[in-house]
């Protein structure tokens, strides 16, 4: 029964999410890499992002496993979760100058 609301609903979002998606996700890409490459100016930030970046790498992809698994279980769902695109996120943060050094140390 509530596989056709989610459907329903789901149909009529998708349309509106992907406009917005597609216009704003460059824009908050480049203020991302922008405000890493300012933070990368501070003294501590850079160790500590040696600490947290490889945790929030390990995390997003165990919630990628668990959203494709529970997905081939056939709960619905599951199906309508986003998948973090943590290859992307790696390609554009390591293509940043300051980022580099970080990137090696994951």
């Amino acid at each position: 029964m509530t596989e056709p609301v989610a459907r329903d609903v789901y149909g009529r979002v998708e349309p509106v999410a992907k406009d917005l998606y597609v216009r704003y996700e460059p824009a908050a890409e480049h203020l991302a890499v922008s405000a890493w490459r300012s933070l990368n100016g501070l003294p501590v930030f850079p160790h500590v992002a040696e600490i947290v970046v490889p945790t929030a790498a390990h995390w997003a992809d165990k919630y990628n496993r668990a959203v494709a698994a529970a997905a081939e279980h056939g709960y619905a769902g599951a199906k309508y979760l986003p998948a973090i695109p943590t290859e992307r996120i790696a390609k554009v943060f390591s293509s940043a100058p300051e980022a580099e050094p970080l990137a090696e140390g994951q």
